[in-house]
């Protein structure tokens, strides 16, 4: 048995508390410890002396954070973290990086991804002379990108002010530097500091409501329902409305010489499309609730913006994808020294023709979804479910039964669908840590 293991079986729980925040960094410096150095190579055109990507976990399209910026929507590569994460440092799908975790509908086993090999983000910025370091709220995110920065601060379920701490400590008397940070405070169990959920007017009396337990199967639409929905939203925003103060408080102290780029990995549904999802295999069995199942509209497009020294950078053309932020983050940082990686840099206009997919790669079955513009089609193969629909440009939820066949076909040819499955084995105090995240 591993030491993990056995601290996991052997420690009570309330020391396994204590013991957490230390394994965690024992896998931090676990992961700086296996990042490989890469050699400087100084670009032409250096346009920016530091780069802040922020990543607001389970962020809805319809609740951007106050912070001064320019939203427009954009389409995740995936409905969870690990591959979304995984495409937003590569820019590649997940089908083409591999991480695909799923398990069969009659199995409960945990399943985990493989981690990919090729990050063109921390890669590209440490081969140009930055320093680079990510800062996460949680674990998810490091198992996706642990060795690929020079320093990983990985912490034990924080809100957002630690980590954007610990984010603005490392870069203190630094040159120039790279960092993603990775914000938890949407993820279930949400917990905002009480001021907030108290501004909110968040009827504190109902069960489970931090976390997605209630309602998961068993949705009618009735009174009862609706009024859960409405006080697991007002949580929800009030949480927003944390995160959004914090980074108003850190930011501004950051971007006169900083390239920022603010989005979600996700969006997190509330009970929008029940009886959608309820014909899909296996949502574990979250019908409409939460996020990793089903790529419907309050998951699969999020926020997002992008602001550079001289101002935010206005999005034109077509549809966005996040597989695009390795692109555009190297294009706005090493103007003229352009970079052939997937995607497309927003510093162009996107073609008005393009078509971008999100999959979802984790429970039971590949479902995957196309956009373009306000068009949709969602598609399980394994369920025999193919669905049309259209979308408003910055709201949440699809209008099924809306799209021409012709339409449908052409959205569909952009699905490319793999048997793979894989099944990583992790220990039980990882397992641990990330079921107590709501990760089956």
């Amino acid at each position: 048995m591993s030491v993990p293991d056995a601290i996991n079986w052997l420690v009570p729980r309330g020391l396994k508390a204590r013991i957490n925040p230390l394994y965690l960094r024992y896998l931090g410096l676990r992961a700086d410890r296996g990042h490989e150095p890469i050699t400087t190579i100084r670009p032409s055109g250096l346009n920016t002396r530091h780069v802040l990507l922020v990543v607001i976990d389970a962020l809805r399209l319809d609740c951007p954070p106050e912070i001064g910026l320019d939203w427009t929507a954009a389409v995740a590569p995936s409905t969870w973290t690990f591959p979304s994460i995984t495409s937003i440092h590569t820019g590649l799908y997940p089908h083409e990086h591999g991480a695909v975790a799923r398990t069969t509908t009659d199995d409960n086993e945990y399943a985990m991804p493989e981690q990919a090999t090729d990050p063109v983000l921390p890669t590209a910025f440490e081969r140009a002379g930055y320093d680079t370091y990510t800062g996460l709220a949680f674990l998810m995110p490091l198992l996706a990108v642990k060795g690929w920065y020079q320093r990983h601060d990985v912490f034990p379920d924080v809100r957002a002010e630690r980590v954007l701490e610990a984010y603005r400590e490392w870069r203190t008397d630094r040159d120039q530097t790279f960092a993603y940070l990775h914000l938890g405070d949407l993820h279930a169990p949400l917990n905002p500091p009480d001021e907030y959920v108290e501004a909110a007017g968040v009827d504190t009396t109902l069960p489970n409501l931090s976390h997605i337990q209630e309602y998961t199967d068993d949705w009618d639409g009735s009174d009862e329902c609706q009024y859960y929905r409405s006080q697991r939203m007002a949580l929800y925003r009030a949480a927003v409305t944390y995160v959004a103060e914090q980074l108003e408080s850190h930011l501004p102290q950051l971007t006169d010489d900083t390239l920022v780029f603010v989005t979600g990995d996700h969006g997190e549904a509330h009970w929008e499309q029940v009886e959608v999802d309820r014909g899909m295999t296996d949502s574990r069995p979250n019908y409409g609730v939460g996020h990793g199942g089903t790529p419907l509209d309050a998951v699969a497009r999020v926020p997002v913006a992008v602001s550079g020294p001289s101002g935010d950078i206005q999005l034109r053309g077509g549809t966005p994808s996040l597989r695009d932020i390795p692109a555009t983050l190297l294009d706005l940082a090493f103007e003229g020294d352009r970079t052939d990686v997937p995607g497309r840099s927003w510093r162009d206009t996107i073609p008005a023709d393009r078509i971008v997919v999100c999959e979802a790669p984790r429970y039971g079955v590949e479902r995957k979804a196309a956009y373009h513009g306000t068009d949709k089609v969602i598609e399980s193969q394994a369920d025999d479910v193919v669905l049309g629909a259209t979308v408003q440009p910055d709201a949440v939820g699809e209008r099924f039964g809306t799209l021409s066949a012709r339409t449908i076909e052409e959205l569909r040819e952009a699905f490319e669908w793999t048997d793979a499955e894989h099944r990583a084995t992790t220990g039980r105090l990882v397992r641990g840590q990330l079921e107590a995240l709501g990760y089956r």
